[in-house]
């Protein structure tokens, strides 16, 4: 079978967590012998194409203001006019036209449709193509892709959210199957009145690679004699949590324990949260490898406050034997089972938290317990091809509806 991936970005490294999940899944597709064609935009004149790890890799440039990028800001009237032309843009539909006509796929996998457009439905829908729409996030209802505003969540569109995405819903129509990375993200969009005459739902786990994590390297053990640590990994952003945790880790009065904090963000912030709370027990790590991180923590914590689509955060933590305490928060807590294999606490209540971690470190004998169900519960979010295996089935059924 021959599979159309459409994106936004194309490099992982230049991207997030959708991109690593999107090469995850080829090179998963690639090794249980289907072929698999990527289409992304870029900055580069014309229409590129190589191969890249036996995928073949399709570079358009994006006739908008910018290409997007990860953590880059721009100004607001820069980005008004980019989401405008954004909501549905004729001058990518060519390219997309050309590498179908090049390429005759039997399906395409459509991830993030920014920089295409939801007109590229359309397009996809008169070339005869079955359509598969995985919703790694909210982009379909919400500019920003996160529902999150002013340090709050969004219960549903604001106006201008309404206004931009419009032909998201008119054209969300096109789809044979819809799939959300978690069914909190799924039943979101179909609250908000998108997808709702596609018959195929369906909710999809992400994976990871284990040896891209470092799990198939001899991890290093804690000496049973150092201070617990419990570990935060991610970006530092506000509607991550990192102020909750902060002062919920003061507020416990944990003893020696110590918060581990790795990764970053933008540097005003990082700045900020440095200045105010690092100390001897508070450490900022900058950005460490997951292989180096996991094993040096005994337990973490997802502290999010906006509504995380599933949080990959929770399965690599779990992968490597570490509990978890997480917010009920989008998809986090279909990860989580309450004293099984973490904690999960309202992100609202700090002292819910506090709680939590005191728990963790005090209760050794139930900490032992959720880390080895932690464990067992992870051998599903790093096992690629078992993961690939139910996109393949996905892709074969609306494959045979659509030539019935």
């Amino acid at each position: 079978m021959k599979i159309l991936f459409v994106h936004a970005l194309a490099d992982p490294h230049a991207g997030g967590g959708a991109e690593v999940t999107i090469w995850t899944l080829m090179r998963a597709m690639r090794d249980l012998g289907h072929e698999c064609v990527l289409l992304a935009a870029s900055d580069k004149e014309g229409l590129r194409k190589e191969v890249r790890e036996g995928v073949t890799v399709y570079s358009a440039k994006l006739k908008n203001l910018y290409l997007p990028k990860h953590n880059e800001q721009r100004p607001v009237v820069q980005k008004v006019l980019w989401h405008a032309l954004d909501s549905s843009n004729p001058f990518m539909q060519g390219f997309l036209r050309e590498v179908v006509a090049s390429e005759r796929p039997d399906v395409a996998s459509v991830h993030c449709l920014n920089g295409w457009s939801a007109l590229s439905m359309r397009t996809l829908k008169n070339a005869g193509v079955p359509i598969v729409q995985v919703l790694h996030g909210y982009e379909y209802v919400c500019v920003k892709a996160t529902m999150h505003r002013g340090g709050k969540n969004c219960a549903s569109q604001c106006a201008s959210c309404r206004l931009f995405r419009l032909p998201h819903r008119r054209f969300s129509r096109y789809a044979n199957a819809v799939v959300g990375v978690s069914r909190f993200t799924l039943e979101r969009h179909l609250e908000q009145g998108y997808f709702q005459n596609v018959a195929i739902r369906r909710v999809i786990h992400n994976a990871r690679d284990p040896r891209g994590l470092g799990l198939d390297e001899v991890a290093a053990t804690r000496s049973p004699g150092q201070p617990l640590r419990i570990g935060y990994i991610g970006r530092l952003d506000p509607s991550k949590g990192l102020e909750l945790l902060l002062q919920a880790f003061q507020d416990a009065d944990l003893g020696d324990v110590q918060l581990w904090i790795a990764g970053n963000g933008q540097p005003d912030y990082e700045k900020l949260l440095r200045a105010q709370w690092a100390s001897e027990r508070i450490q900022f790590l900058g950005r460490m490898a997951q292989r180096d991180f996991y094993p040096s923590v005994d337990a973490t914590v997802v502290p999010s406050l906006w509504e995380e689509p599933l949080g990959m955060v929770v399965a690599e933590s779990m992968a490597f034997g570490k509990p978890v305490i997480g917010s009920r928060r989008g998809g986090i807590s279909e990860m989580i089972k309450d004293e099984v294999n973490g904690f999960l606490f309202d992100p609202g209540n700090v002292k819910e938290l506090s709680f939590a971690m005191r728990r963790m470190v005090r209760e050794s004998v139930l900490r032992a317990g959720m880390g080895e169900a932690a464990r067992e519960t992870g051998k599903s979010f790093i096992d690629p091809q078992g993961w690939a295996r139910k996109y393949v089935e996905l892709y074969e059924a609306i494959s045979l509806v659509a030539k019935a």
